[in-house]
């Protein structure tokens, strides 16, 4: 006959292992919480959002313009290495010198660059047969030294007309000489035109040069001569 065996009793306080696994605590809350956040979808206006709010862009570009600005030395810390003539403006023309351009002794003798900058600044042009500036070359009309009363008194004159002014003669050779010459910068020669005429004519009779022009003075002292295509006007 087979051993008769003895079945031995569970004690109760030894914990069954199916039992500690089935008890054991699992925390699943965290774990949801990343598997939610991880399927979680950007919110309207989320997606394509820059890293960089504009606000910070516009401050960082304001900053590196500054910078640029402070670091680039300016025109005006260039040395200077001769007169000084003011620039002109894309189409040739300026804002009235009148505006810009400090009022000088009648004496003061003008740059060619400086005396066609104030012309054309007031609308008054300028020609010549040899379309040249050199004031050695009669063919040329040359600005170089002319006096500031000659010049200022010509705008005077386009401005009490309104009418269009062309100069056609300055301080170039080819012009009579004497004290008060066109190479001495005291006259200046217009082209004649129906305003041109009409205003001049208006002034008060002068009587007749040595050569038959006719002369008129303005209020101001001027004297207008008609000559064959042109008025030769003297300021003194």
């Amino acid at each position: 006959m087979p051993p008769r065996t003895t079945p031995v009793p569970e004690r109760a306080d030894t914990p069954r292992q199916d039992v500690a696994i089935a008890t054991r605590p699992v925390d699943v809350s965290g774990r949801r919480r990343g598997q939610d956040a991880a399927r979680r979808k950007p919110a309207d206006g989320e997606a394509g959002r820059p890293a960089v709010r504009l606000p910070v862009l516009l401050l960082g570009l304001a900053v590196a313009a500054t910078m640029f600005f402070i670091s680039t030395p300016s025109a005006s810390a260039a040395p200077r290495t001769g007169p000084v003539t003011p620039a002109l403006g894309r189409d040739g023309r300026t804002v009235p010198p009148r505006s810009g351009v400090e009022d000088m002794p009648a004496s003061v003798r003008l740059e060619q660059q400086f005396a066609g900058y104030v012309l054309r600044g007031n609308g008054i042009g300028w020609r010549s047969t040899g379309q040249c500036s050199e004031r050695t070359i009669p063919t040329c009309t040359s600005f170089e030294g002319l006096r500031w009363g000659s010049l200022k008194g010509l705008l005077d004159f386009a401005e009490e007309s309104g009418c269009e002014i062309t100069v056609t003669g300055g301080t170039e050779r080819g012009h009579a000489g004497g004290q008060y010459s066109h190479g001495n910068g005291y006259k200046l020669d217009i082209a004649t035109g129906r305003c041109v005429d009409r205003a001049i004519t208006r002034y008060p009779s002068a009587g007749v040069r040595s050569d038959g022009a006719k002369l008129y003075r303005s209020p101001a002292g001027a004297v207008y001569a008609r000559e064959s295509d042109h008025w030769d006007i003297l300021y003194r």
